[in-house]
């Protein structure tokens, strides 16, 4: 087994799973999200002009046309721009919402910024920032935080939370003692909505209630089916 002498940087590893999702089979190997048992009942009559559905919402005081987003992805390399620039243009184009990836990156390093600066190309779109919630154990507060939305923009800010993610990443930050309660604070202080997001796992419902009495403004429940995490 190779051993692991260095670790990457945060831009390198942004890059490595951009490359491993794109060229490796990354799928939870024995989930899926259940979805392909489910069947839509059709309706020969349904008494209606098609013309008149309307599937726009509001969420967050913006309109989207139909309740779709383009979920947290990537961010934080050079690669990673052409990418969420393209995403944007989609957003913007189709009327849905966009989740950046993580900007952790960018917060350390200013010149990793412009691949979550997409206001320009797409300046209507409902768009979530996005930092990991388990660095509010690692020097991050919520003016910290502020710092992700400012730099993107954004109408809201997601905290993600990848725990079986870090504790399998030879580099992981695993201390995740606390953390509701730091979370709490940074719902009491953003200026913006706070949305909690999982990558790949899940929330419990007792995760739900604890997030909800916290402050928090939505879920991603982001559960099992698609990528996993752990096998990248």
């Amino acid at each position: 087994m190779r051993e692991v002498t260095e670790q990457p940087s945060i831009e390198q590893r942004k890059v490595d799973h951009v490359r491993i999702n794109l060229e490796q089979n990354v799928d939870f190997p024995t989930l899926t999200t259940g979805l392909e048992k489910l069947r839509f009942m059709h309706t020969a009559l349904p008494e209606l002009d098609l013309a008149e559905v309307d599937t726009r919402i509001t969420l967050f005081g913006k309109t989207l046309n139909a309740p779709i987003l383009i979920s947290s992805m990537t961010g934080g390399a050079a690669l990673a721009t052409k990418l969420n620039h393209n995403l944007a243009l989609a957003a913007q184009e189709h009327g849905i919402a966009m989740g950046l990836g993580s900007q952790r990156a960018a917060i350390e390093d200013e010149a990793l910024a412009a691949s979550f600066r997409l206001r320009q190309i797409a300046p209507d779109i409902l768009l979530f920032a996005n930092v990991g919630a388990v660095q509010l154990n690692y020097g991050y507060n919520a003016e910290k935080m502020q710092r992700a939305v400012d730099m993107a923009q954004a109408d809201a800010l997601i905290l993600h939370f990848n725990v079986l993610q870090e504790a399998v990443q030879p580099e992981g930050d695993t201390n995740f003692a606390g953390l509701l309660k730091k979370v709490e604070e940074v719902c009491k202080k953003s200026p913006v909505p706070v949305i909690a997001k999982e990558v790949g796992w899940g929330f419990s419902e007792a995760d739900a209630r604890h997030l909800a009495e916290a402050g928090i403004s939505a879920i991603d429940v982001a559960g099992s089916g698609g990528t996993s995490w752990s096998e990248v």
